[in-house]
């Protein structure tokens, strides 16, 4: 067994307008495209089960979806449309990424989006050789957990935290940020409490967000509504509404008459079951009065 631990740099529109503004008139197609994030490098660390680096693997992957490299992409990776030229396609690239995973490896990534993206990278270029897509562990949920921090980690303050020596001209390349997050892993790493986090079966994990809570409808039936104090049913007071990235509904405790802050987030698997994940919270007058208002104002 051995871990690959994965790390992709993509191409996107967000905010090109600001150095292209006719690139809608000049490229009428990118307006109707079904792929947000084009890869175009990928980078990746084998390690074995002692932590000892086995092999490295880095490659470019030539655009062909999104024609224009994006100047804020190029500024924060470094990437020249040049190094693309040089690429090869999204197929190749996948498959030469493949032949360094072996049966029973385990795939790591900081946080779910590269293997999203891989994914929906793939689905696009109706690729669909993905069978080396088994084990995987999110190493930002592991790594957040382990160090008992509340609020998920990025890859630099993970780094800052273990007092890892960082170059920060050298972050935001594909293979350096792999490299990177298995220096953490290597710190951190712990066989036993890795068993609990590790996906067997990554098209059933809920890695996907709905785009427009707006537009969704709760299934109430999915939800328990039951205080975190007693496990009574809690009398709603504020029925749930989408603030950001989540469903949010103020309730009492009919027992215990603390105030709850009931949130819902909904996650898609990629088989495209939904998932439902509750967090009730005791909160003060104050949060109470906060919420409230927000939900007010959001109505």
């Amino acid at each position: 067994m051995a871990f690959i631990i994965i790390d992709l740099e993509f191409n996107n529109l967000e905010g090109i307008h600001k150095y292209y503004p006719n690139i809608f008139e000049d490229y009428p197609n990118l307006q109707n495209i079904d792929l947000d994030n084009e890869i175009i490098e990928i980078g990746a660390i084998k390690l074995d089960n002692y932590m000892k680096p086995l092999e490295e693997f880095k490659t470019y992957i030539k655009p062909s979806v999104i024609p224009v490299l994006n100047p804020k992409i190029s500024e924060i990776t470094n990437i020249k449309e040049e190094d693309l030229e040089k690429g090869v396609s999204f197929e190749v690239g996948i498959e030469s990424l493949s032949r360094i995973i072996d049966d029973g490896d385990i795939i790591c990534s900081w946080a779910k989006d590269d293997i999203i993206e891989i994914i929906n990278n793939a689905v696009y270029h109706k690729y669909d050789n993905l069978d080396w897509l088994k084990n995987y562990l999110d190493l930002q949920e592991y790594s957040t957990k382990i160090l008992g921090k509340k609020k998920s980690l990025s890859l630099k303050n993970a780094l800052e935290e273990l007092k890892i020596r960082i170059d920060n001209n050298k972050l935001h390349d594909a293979l350096n940020d792999a490299i990177y997050t298995s220096l953490v892993f290597k710190r951190i790493y712990n066989s036993r409490a890795l068993k609990s986090y590790i996906i067997k079966d990554i098209y059933n994990m809920p890695a996907v967000e709905l785009k427009n809570l707006s537009e969704y409808k709760l299934d109430l039936n999915k939800i328990r509504y039951k205080c975190p104090k007693c496990n009574v049913d809690l009398e709603i007071e504020y029925d749930f509404i989408p603030i950001k990235w989540r469903f949010v509904s103020l309730c009492k405790c009919p027992k215990c008459n603390n105030k709850i802050l009931n949130e819902v987030i909904v996650k898609k698997t990629f088989s495209g079951e939904e998932v439902y994940k509750e967090i009730s919270t005791i909160v003060d007058e104050i949060e109470y009065m906060n919420y409230s208002y927000k939900i007010k104002k959001t109505r």
